[in-house]
């Protein structure tokens, strides 16, 4: 009898820390983004939301998000609210991606205040802003 492993390469997670002040970070998905990879996501946002960082995910190059990955950020966004840290999206909006298309499904686009550009989404951050203006 043989068993074969399959390996899936990890899906990259950059994170880039804004020198500025309120010290923010910026997490870059790239590529797909499903179980395999959320718990090394969690962990990521649960550091620097620790740390009381302000967090853009940036997510232009993604491909792909299941919806363990989309709990993941909603847990984030939820826990930054609740410490009065900014946690925005990064989407550019002329490319309708899965990743849009999963927000609007899932009804939960509203949930996050979502920019097309990183400057955009920094600076809400940096100003607070983890939910969707009302």
């Amino acid at each position: 009898m043989s068993i074969v492993y399959v390996l899936k390469r990890m899906a990259p997670i950059s994170v880039t820390l804004a020198p500025r002040d309120p010290p923010a970070a910026v997490v870059a998905l790239v590529g797909e983004h499903d179980t395999y990879s959320a718990g090394r996501l969690e962990n990521e946002l649960g550091v620097l939301l620790d740390e009381g960082r302000r967090v853009v995910v940036d997510l232009r190059d993604t491909e792909f998000i299941d919806s363990t990955t989309l709990s993941v950020l909603l847990r984030a966004r939820h826990r930054a609210e609740q410490s009065s840290l900014g946690f925005t999206l990064v989407l550019a909006e002329h490319d309708y991606t899965q990743v849009n298309q999963l927000l609007d499904l899932t009804g939960l686009g509203s949930a996050f205040p979502i920019f097309s550009t990183l400057d955009e989404a920094l600076s809400a951050a940096r100003s607070g802003r983890a939910a969707r203006a009302a």
